[in-house]
């Protein structure tokens, strides 16, 4: 009988995935900008550890060479590949992978643009279009017909899961099962011993009906970072109030509380061009080998949160970056980029650069 088992994203990794904007993507009217922002991440990347850039054509992928180029990026550690995309969410519509001993499972879930909110076709056949990148033969593929992105999944390394369930349901509406049935589903396919589900509203503004990379995340075994403020008028401060009263109910696989580590919200409202407010949290951050990529959205409270991972990651570099294009269009770094584990691609075919 084949074991498989997830693993934290802290763990090393083999790569990560960007699927780069496009004209075709809802970031046409402001490419240029957002293509700023995407140099910068693929910077910070290819500076650690390898990095596959999805491209839409072949006239795209030699626009982003230039500009990777141009901006200093490492060329050596980027690879490329063609896929058709309707928009640059990989994190959402991407695999998942879980680790064998000899073999893996490379889980493809429906993907419906949370709730049917924007077109999906081509984000929806993503992940099963990627699985020809890697060494078929070392895995095992499964197409899942559950709505589960992977903004709203977080693993320790014990096979816990931590997930916000009334985000599960509310972009599963055709799934008639209660929150007890869906947690026996989540331990079964993602071979998982413990589920910590959640029941908490989303971030004003958030369109994915509260990922939890937007509320809370492991740092590592013992430690959920989450998404806090103490200000009243904070139009998050009811919802943040029920997040942090039921992490202090969780239990790590010893029974003990976990440690909590608050990360304030910016202090100021970050706006959109229409003036509604934008979901923008310190926790849509992202590991990568040897750093934490954390966003930063140009507010009073950018250098604390920056401060407090620190203190958390004291053996990782911390690099903030410029994340106020992303959460225009409601994403932010977590939500932009896929990770890899390193065993995935021991034995998996490479692009060409």
């Amino acid at each position: 009988m084949k074991s498989f088992y997830p693993v934290p994203e802290w763990y090393p990794q083999a790569t990560a995935i960007l699927v780069w904007p496009h004209r075709y993507t809802d970031w046409v009217s402001t490419l240029e900008s957002i293509e700023h922002t995407y140099l910068m991440i693929a910077k910070a990347i290819a500076d650690h550890q390898s990095l596959l850039i999805i491209h839409f054509d072949h006239q795209h992928k030699e626009l982003i060479r230039d500009q990777c180029i141009k901006f200093g990026c490492n060329l050596q550690m980027i690879s490329f590949q063609v896929i058709e995309t309707n928009d640059t969410w990989v994190r959402d519509y991407g695999p998942l992978f879980l680790l064998g001993n000899r073999s893996y499972q490379y889980l493809d879930f429906e993907f419906n643009a949370w709730g049917e909110q924007y077109p999906h076709r081509q984000d929806n056949l993503f992940a099963e279009t990627l699985f020809n990148y890697f060494d078929t033969n070392q895995f095992e593929y499964c197409r899942l017909p559950l709505v589960l992105e992977g903004g709203n999944v977080d693993f320790d390394d014990n096979a816990t899961l931590l997930t916000n369930l009334s985000c599960i349901h509310k972009n599963n509406l055709k799934l008639k099962i209660d929150s007890d049935q869906l947690i026996a589903t989540l331990k079964e396919i993602l071979s998982v011993k413990k589920v910590l589900g959640l029941q908490v509203p989303s971030l004003t503004g958030d369109d994915t009906g509260g990922h939890i990379d937007t509320l809370a995340r492991f740092i590592n075994n013992e430690v959920i970072a989450y998404a806090s403020t103490s200000n009243p008028k904070d139009p998050n401060f009811e919802c943040l109030n029920i997040l942090h009263i039921q992490l202090t109910q969780l239990r790590t696989r010893k029974g003990a509380p976990y440690k909590l580590l608050p990360i304030p919200m910016p202090k100021n409202r970050i706006l959109g061009i229409d003036g509604e407010i934008l979901p923008a949290s310190y926790l849509n951050f992202t590991f990568i080998n040897g750093a934490l990529l954390v966003p930063l959205y140009n507010d009073d409270n950018d250098a604390l949160a920056l401060f407090e991972f620190k203190k958390a990651c004291p053996d990782r570099e911390i690099i903030g970056i410029d994340a106020s294009e992303l959460i225009k269009q409601f994403g932010s770094l977590h939500c932009a980029t896929l990770h890899v584990p390193a065993q995935v691609l021991n034995e998996s075919r490479s692009t060409t650069t």
